[in-house]
């Protein structure tokens, strides 16, 4: 009996091979497989082609040209799976690793085009058609050998060691189903996806765009006293202000038009100088639109209305206007000005700010 197993498993192995060779060498050097069909015509092999390349491209500015290679490829369907940035603005380069389309390819390398110099491309295209196919082959013909095997492990009378025989045969017939089947769907995902090794560098003598780090200008002020008394109610001035991008902090002096003191015989101006900061509400647009972004704030600061003052102050805004290089704003603060005696005060204020 054993050596009937033997045999058996031996020419389920022979049979297999066999019908593996002979159907491989139907195949014509073209890459066709023609078996005899109803009509009598040619069963062609799809085509299966794996894209691979690289691309070294020198920019002459590089601000944002990674997060918008980025948003290129995952617009195409693709994605990134290596990104490597380094460098300082003399030194600065990236190494992106991405997975698209094949026929995004070409888009892609316009795209890049656009953003500076390709001073090297390498693209490759290799035909795994019949690799696929003979891979078909052979999973179909080693599952027909499994049926055979699992059909004998299905007859009566076999001894102990028989069994052990023909499943030690089948699992290793499974494992070379397995590894095929693994080597099969890497291989068609390097078919469904084109690979591209994307090298980017600054180009020697070139600059990166300038980034505004804080915003200094000028504005027109009111100050309006509720309770002046023998005090003059509303006084006009200007000021300077700097402030960063995000309004998260800003200092300003407001300097306010002369007061004639009939008391000293003396004329004095008013001084408002803050230290503050702002936020915009998410809800409201985040401070990201063009025009009309609201924002409130809480400042602290010294103030001289005819004496030294603590100046207490909450604010309430809106930037009339923000583009890259110049932001337009209003604001109305409501002021408290502690002393020896305290007042409360409204000032209005229209500014104009610029990028540093």
């Amino acid at each position: 009996m054993q050596r009937f197993v033997a045999a058996f498993a031996l020419f389920t192995v022979a049979c297999s091979a066999g019908g593996y060779a002979a159907r491989a060498s139907m195949a014509p050097a073209t890459g066709a497989f023609a078996p005899a069909g109803p009509a009598g015509g040619a069963m062609q092999i799809p085509e299966a082609m794996v894209i691979e390349g690289s691309i070294s491209l020198e920019v002459e500015e590089i601000k944002d040209v990674v997060p918008s290679l980025r948003a290129q490829i995952e617009g195409v369907g693709g994605r990134i799976i290596n990104e490597n940035v380094s460098g300082a603005e003399t030194s600065w380069s990236a190494h992106i690793k991405v997975r698209l389309p094949p026929d995004k390819v070409q888009q892609v390398g316009d795209f890049l085009a656009t953003r500076g110099e390709i001073t090297s491309k390498n693209i490759s295209a290799t035909d795994v058609s019949k690799q696929l196919f003979d891979q078909d082959l052979a999973i179909k013909n080693l599952r027909s050998t499994l049926d055979r095997l699992t059909a004998l492990m299905g007859t009566s009378g076999l001894l102990v060691p028989q069994i052990l025989e023909v499943e030690k045969e089948m699992t290793r017939v499974r494992g070379q189903i397995e590894q095929l089947e693994g080597d099969q769907r890497f291989l068609k995902d390097r078919v469904a996806f084109a690979t591209l090794d994307i090298s980017i560098s600054r180009r020697e003598g070139a600059v990166s765009v300038a980034k505004a780090k804080v915003y200094p200008g000028v504005r027109g002020a009111m100050l309006t006293l509720f309770d002046a008394g023998t005090r003059k109610r509303t006084r006009f001035g200007a000021g300077l202000v700097l402030h960063t991008v995000l309004r998260n902090m800003s200092l300003e002096v407001d300097l306010f038009q002369k007061e004639q003191n009939a008391a000293r015989d003396e004329s004095s101006s008013s001084v408002v100088a803050t230290l503050g900061g702002a936020g915009y509400s998410d809800f409201l647009g985040g401070g990201k639109r063009r025009t009309l972004n609201p924002y409130l704030g809480l400042r602290l600061g010294y103030g001289y209305l005819d004496a030294h003052r603590f100046v207490l102050q909450a604010e309430a805004g809106v930037e009339l206007f923000k583009a890259k290089y110049v932001v337009l704003d209003a604001s109305q603060r409501g002021t408290l000005l502690i002393g020896s005696d305290t007042h409360l005060a409204l000032i209005s204020g229209v500014g104009a700010t610029v990028a540093f």
